[in-house]
């Protein structure tokens, strides 16, 4: 910048007057118009007042012309002096190894920089899922709040259904506590309610198949919200549960499904058959089981088998 001011101040003393006092004088002779002595004293004078400004100007322009040309100077001096200085630090630094432990150490800087980023960014998501985690457990006891409310709204309807679970359990057995427990599920899951059927000592098999055939009776006719018009029951459920049971199942069953827009359906074996005959008369051994049998199988041949034909069911 300093190099151009000297630049605009050189441009500045070359300037001169494009026309001199004589020039002036010559032009009006050849046009015959004569300057009387008054014209030309005031022509005299002006150009001694325009000498003197132009005098000034260069002089003016000279002594900042110097004053740069110092500074120029003196700043060319410091950067002289401070390159030299920069490269004996830099050549000390190359003997004493400095410049690689001042590399090193910068990497190491950056390194750790990126490393506390990365632990601010983690430490702001830390605080925005606990913001989250806290909106929702606030929703959840809300959502807690509202199941326990519907379930104490809904008593009359879940009264009818414990009702209902608990006759069919004492056909089976008379002198056990059986029964529906329905409660709101407030725990870290996806579950609105705990539903546990219950017959007291369900800790063998068949008790256990008895709940089951119970509760899918329940929900079958006492259950809401669903357009279910059987059960299906395969042969397992049988397995463990002793001769008087079965029969009472199919008691049941009979009794039920008998007259209604719905439907029974198991899978029993042969040998579930002959131990539950001894349970009927002839005349309920007919009603129940004989007539309303609409399916035998056996392994005689593959078309005495379910679909007709022998299925290969192997592993690939």
């Amino acid at each position: 910048m300093q190099q151009n001011n000297i630049k605009n101040i050189d441009e500045g003393l070359n300037i001169k007057p494009d026309i001199s006092k004589g020039d002036i004088k010559n032009i009006y002779e050849e046009a015959n118009v004569f300057f009387n002595a008054g014209t030309t004293k005031r022509l005299d004078e002006l150009e001694v007042f325009y000498e003197k400004l132009i005098t000034n100007r260069k002089k003016r322009l000279l002594e900042q012309r110097n004053r740069l040309e110092s500074e120029i100077h003196t700043k060319s001096e410091k950067s002289e002096h401070l390159q030299n200085e920069f490269n004996k630090l830099m050549q000390y630094l190359g003997e004493h190894q400095a410049l690689d432990v001042f590399v090193n150490l910068s990497s190491k800087s950056a390194e750790l920089k990126s490393e506390r980023d990365s632990l601010k960014k983690y430490q702001d998501l830390q605080s925005e899922y606990k913001e989250k985690e806290r909106n929702a457990n606030k929703s959840l006891l809300n959502l807690s709040e509202i199941t326990e409310k519907y379930l104490n709204e809904m008593e009359p309807n879940i009264s009818g259904l414990r009702s209902y679970f608990r006759s069919l359990g004492k056909r089976f057995y008379p002198n056990s506590v059986s029964g529906l427990a329905i409660d709101v599920n407030d725990k870290d899951n996806q579950v609105l309610f705990d539903i546990e059927a219950k017959i007291e000592s369900d800790t063998s098999d068949g008790i256990n198949n008895v709940k089951i055939f119970c509760y899918d009776l329940t929900l079958l006719f006492q259950g809401h919200n669903h357009k279910m018009n059987f059960v299906f029951h395969d042969s397992r459920l049988f397995d463990g549960i002793d001769e008087r049971q079965k029969a009472e199942i199919f008691r049941i069953a009979y009794e039920e499904f008998s007259n209604k827009n719905k439907q029974y359906i198991a899978t029993v074996n042969q040998n579930q058959l002959s131990e539950i005959k001894s349970q009927f008369t002839d005349e309920e051994l007919q009603k129940i089981i004989t007539d309303n049998t609409v399916l035998t199988l056996t392994d005689e041949s593959d078309t005495q088998k379910l679909l007709g034909i022998k299925v290969d069911i192997g592993e690939k």
